[in-house]
């Protein structure tokens, strides 16, 4: 009996996390059809771009929304809704002549892509217990963390074979196939313990915020992901205006950060089992502040310096996501629905202010600039240690 609840356990968070692989896949298998997309409808390369912004902007917004909802009503039924919606709309994306049509549907592609990790999450932490919940984070963030890195050479490929539409019906067949998967999970596994909350939609998210550790970990969240997509777009950049290296080089040297994210994610779920949250939390408060100060100083210094760098700070990225979540997942037995909706929407927020921070290097030379990143992040990290010292 025990073997069996396991082992639908086991299905439930392949799952719960090839969904949310999905879900991210969607946004970013988009990105190198743009050109395509413009040539195909015929309009400005704003248009397009309208399209991929109001997409993250809907999946972030949805996080709020949705997260008091989450608590509230059955998950599996939540889920099932987002991959129809994603299903049926990326249909109609491929089909459409009408630009206006193709706007208006991959917005609601954004609904459903906003849903699934919201839900995913939810499940997962709702499923496990204790160090099974941190290994679980773990799985889930390193097929999530897979996405980014597998998407823009996925969507390439199709759109070079099969046109834009082509990445349309691949979405639109992931759907059908976990649609089915999540249909025949079993009810007893996925449906266990809906909150039902009497707060209103104000007090809930009061009573959210004014958690401290939960609160902390959340202005941490918003920091780490705001430099990293400070980092990622500044290093296209970088690399061809320093380093004068080609295109193809640029996105060869994107490879260090994308494969140690997955790695971290890896050394996460195996040290968890043996070091204490307090413990595990501590070192990347301290770690991940001086690799961003490393990689301000030594970032110019030579294309291995700059390697080494990012393969260090990538582990920290790919570490510090499923511990946070894990944190957040404990410490809100109640409203961990809205606070995991509260966490999402922090990072996407951090991720699309820090994508603007490019107007900053006007102001002052990119190194001083990471350097002084890395410098904020340390000091939120000393307020944080002392709240989560106590909690912890």
């Amino acid at each position: 009996m025990t073997s069996g609840v396991t082992q639908n356990k086991s299905l439930a968070l392949y799952t719960l996390s090839i969904s949310a692989f999905f879900a991210s896949l969607s946004q970013n298998i988009y990105t190198p059809i743009i050109p395509l997309i413009r040539d195909s409808f015929n309009v400005s390369v704003s248009w397009v771009n309208f399209t991929v912004s109001s997409f993250i902007f809907i999946v972030a917004v949805i996080q709020i929304l949705l997260g008091t909802v989450v608590d509230q009503q059955d998950k599996k039924r939540l889920l099932l809704i987002s991959l129809i919606l994603m299903g049926a709309s990326a249909v109609i994306c491929a089909y459409t002549n009408s630009f206006t049509l193709f706007i208006l549907f991959r917005m609601v592609q954004a609904v459903g892509a906003g849903i699934i990790p919201l839900v995913a999450i939810s499940m997962v932490a709702q499923l496990f217990e204790e160090e099974a919940r941190g290994n679980a984070m773990g799985t889930y963030q390193i097929l999530l963390t897979l996405a980014p890195a597998v998407a823009p050479v996925l969507g390439g490929f199709i759109g070079e074979y099969f046109d834009y539409e082509g990445i349309f019906y691949i979405l639109f067949l992931i759907a059908i196939v976990l649609l089915l998967l999540v249909v025949y999970l079993p009810s007893e596994i996925v449906e266990k313990s809906v909150e039902r909350q009497p707060k209103g939609f104000f007090q809930t998210y009061k009573a959210v915020l004014s958690h401290h550790v939960g609160a902390c970990m959340m202005i941490v969240s918003f920091i780490v992901f705001f430099i990293y997509f400070a980092v990622l777009v500044y290093l296209p950049v970088m690399l061809q205006d320093y380093y004068h290296v080609s295109l193809q080089v640029v996105g060869l040297l994107y490879l260090p950060l994308s494969v140690s994210m997955i790695l971290g994610s890896m050394l996460f779920k195996r040290l968890q089992k043996k070091i204490s949250l307090h413990h595990l939390v501590v070192s990347i408060l301290i770690i991940m502040p001086l690799e961003i100060i490393l990689f301000g100083k030594f970032h110019t210094y030579s294309l291995m310096w700059l390697s080494i760098i990012l393969f260090g700070y990538g582990i920290m990225l790919g570490f510090s996501a499923p511990l946070f979540s894990t944190i957040i997942s404990k410490e809100y037995c109640v409203n961990r629905g809205t606070a995991l909706g509260v966490f999402n929407f922090v990072r996407y927020v951090g991720m699309a202010l820090g994508g603007m921070s490019s107007a900053l290097y006007r102001v002052m030379p990119s190194s001083v600039l990471f350097m002084l990143f890395g410098s904020c992040l340390f000091l939120i990290s000393i307020v944080s240690f002392k709240v989560v010292r106590k909690a912890l």
